[in-house]
C-alpha cells in the first residue's frame, strides 16, 4: 500500500509537471481599452432598441472573450470633451490604456517609445485593402503605429447638411447631383432666400445657417475656400493672416451683420449650439456628414427629438478658381508599449479583431466610410443614404488637414484661434487685426518666433 501511495504521489507530481506549463500558457490577461462614445449598433441589438455608447464595447468584450477565455477586456467609454486631457494625464502617470482609439494621436508618443509598432501583426491582404493614407496616417520613422478603421470623420468641416423642407418652402433648389456643389455666389444667393424677417423689424428671425467662435471644426473651411492655409509649405510658420484668410473671415462676419444669413451671438456659440439650431429646424443648413444624419435618428430614439426630418448632404461652397475644400482624416486604434510579450501578442490580436472586415462593417450603423476599400464598394448599396454617402466620399477625396500634419501640435494655439473669431464676431477687432494677432501669438508658442 505504501509503495502504491508513493507511486500515486509521483504520478500526481508528473501530471502537475505537465500541466503547469499549460496553465502558464493560458495565464489570465487583462486588456484595457478606451474609446469614444460612438453609438455603434452591434449585431445582437434587439430590434427597435435605442443604441447606447455601451452597446458596442459590451458586444466586443463578449465576443472576444468567447474566442479567448483567458482574456478579460476592460473598456472605458471616454467623453469627447475630456478625451485628450484624460489620456495626457494617464501617460504622465505611466498608466495609459493598452488600446486607444486615436482621437488624441500624437507623433511624439511613437518617437518617445510610448507606442508599439504594428508592422509584424498585420497581413499583406489587410495592407492592400486599407486606403494608403489611412494606413499611412500612423507611419512614423519607418514604422506603422495605427490599425486603420474609419475613413473620414463625422463630416464636420467636410460637408454641409441641408433641410429640403425649408429649401422647398422658400423656393430654393438644392445643388444638383451627383456632387451637390455650389459656388460661393450661388450659396450666398440661396442663403439670403433662406433667411427672413417675421415681424418686420428689419432683423431676420430665421437664418440659413449659424456660426460659432468655438466651432474649431468648421470655421477653417470658410478661410480655406478662399485659398488660405494655416501654415507655410514646410509647416514652420502660421500664415493664415494672408489676404485670402482675412477675406474668408470677413465673409463670415458679413454673413452675420451685412447679409443677415447667420444670427448674432456667434462669439458665444460652439458646435453643439449650431447642431441644436439645425435639429430644431431654426436654420436650413447645418454642418456634418452622413454620421450627423444618423445622429438625428439616434436623438429621436433617445427622446431628444420628437421626430426625424429629411436631410441631404452637400459640399461646402467654393470659388471656381480655388475648387472644392473639405477636411479629411482617418482613424483607428493604437497600442501603448507592452512589457509582456505574450500580452502584446494578444493586444495586437484584439486590434485585428476590432478592425477585421466583418467588424469594420459595423461602422455602417454610424453612416461612416470605413478604411477598407473592399467594404466600401457595397456597404451602402442598399441604403437610402447612398447618394449622401457618395457626396461625402467625393468631397473628402482631396481633403486637407486644416490644423497641419502630425509634425505640428496645434493645441497650444487653439485658445488664440478661438479668441480671433470671438473678436471678429463681436467686431471688437477687424478680421485683419484678429488674424494678425492670432498669427503673432501662434507663431510665438508653436515656433518660438
Amino acid at each position: 500500500m505504501k509503495r502504491r501511495s508513493l507511486a500515486s504521489v509521483l504520478l500526481v507530481f508528473l501530471v502537475l509537471a505537465v500541466l503547469v506549463p499549460q496553465a502558464s500558457a493560458a495565464k489570465k490577461i487583462t486588456i484595457t481599452w478606451w474609446l469614444n462614445p460612438w453609438r455603434i449598433e452591434p449585431p445582437d441589438l434587439p430590434e427597435g432598441q435605442a443604441v447606447t455608447a455601451e452597446d458596442y464595447p459590451q458586444w466586443v468584450k463578449r465576443e472576444f472573450e468567447k474566442l479567448y477565455p483567458n482574456v478579460e477586456i476592460k473598456y472605458e467609454v471616454v467623453t469627447n470633451a475630456g478625451y485628450q486631457q484624460k489620456i495626457a494625464a494617464a501617460i504622465l502617470a505611466g498608466n495609459p490604456p493598452d488600446v486607444l482609439r486615436d482621437y488624441a494621436f500624437k507623433k511624439e508618443w511613437a518617437v518617445h517609445g510610448l507606442l508599439e509598432p504594428i508592422d509584424d501583426y498585420v497581413t499583406p491582404e489587410d495592407i492592400a485593402d486599407w486606403y494608403p493614407d489611412a494606413y499611412g496616417k500612423g507611419y512614423i520613422n519607418g514604422k506603422h503605429y495605427l490599425f486603420p478603421w474609419s475613413y473620414g470623420t463625422n463630416g464636420m468641416g467636410s460637408t454641409m447638411l441641408l433641410n429640403p423642407k425649408i429649401f422647398a418652402a422658400r423656393g430654393v433648389e438644392l445643388p444638383a447631383l451627383p456632387y451637390r456643389s455650389w459656388t460661393l455666389d450661388e450659396f450666398l444667393a440661396a442663403a439670403k432666400k433662406l433667411s427672413w424677417d417675421d415681424d418686420g423689424d428689419g432683423i431676420n428671425d430665421h437664418y440659413a445657417l449659424s456660426l460659432g467662435a468655438q466651432d474649431g471644426e468648421n470655421n477653417p473651411v470658410w478661410l480655406y475656400m478662399r485659398g488660405a492655409s494655416m501654415f507655410n509649405e514646410d509647416e514652420t510658420k502660421i500664415i493664415i493672416d494672408s489676404p485670402e484668410g482675412i477675406a474668408g473671415l470677413q465673409f463670415m462676419v458679413d454673413m452675420i451683420y451685412e447679409h443677415q444669413v447667420a444670427p448674432m451671438g456667434a462669439e458665444g456659440m460652439g458646435i453643439y449650439d449650431i447642431i441644436n439650431l439645425f435639429h430644431s429646424q431654426k436654420t436650413a443648413i447645418g454642418y456634418g456628414g452622413p454620421y450627423e444624419i444618423g445622429r438625428i435618428y439616434r436623438y429621436v430614439n433617445e427622446g431628444r427629438l420628437e421626430e426625424p426630418f429629411e436631410v441631404k448632404i452637400a459640399q461646402f461652397p467654393h470659388l471656381p478658381e480655388v475648387g472644392p475644400i473639405a477636411y479629411h482624416s482617418s482613424g483607428g486604434f493604437m497600442v501603448f508599449r507592452q512589457k509582456d510579450a505574450e500580452k502584446k501578442k494578444m493586444v495586437m490580436e484584439f486590434c485585428n479583431f476590432l478592425t477585421n472586415p466583418e467588424n469594420t462593417r459595423l461602422l455602417k450603423s454610424l453612416l461612416y466610410i470605413t478604411a477598407r476599400d473592399s467594404i466600401n464598394q457595397d456597404l451602402y448599396a442598399d441604403s437610402i443614404f447612398a447618394d449622401d454617402v457618395s457626396i461625402y466620399a467625393n468631397a473628402i477625396q482631396n481633403g486637407k488637414q486644416y490644423y497641419g500634419s502630425l509634425d505640428v501640435d496645434f493645441s497650444e494655439a487653439r485658445k488664440f484661434w478661438q479668441a480671433a473669431f470671438e473678436a471678429a464676431f463681436t467686431r471688437d477687432k477687424t478680421p485683419a487685426e484678429a488674424l494678425t494677432e492670432f498669427a503673432r501669438e501662434a507663431n510665438r508658442v508653436l515656433f518660438k518666433k
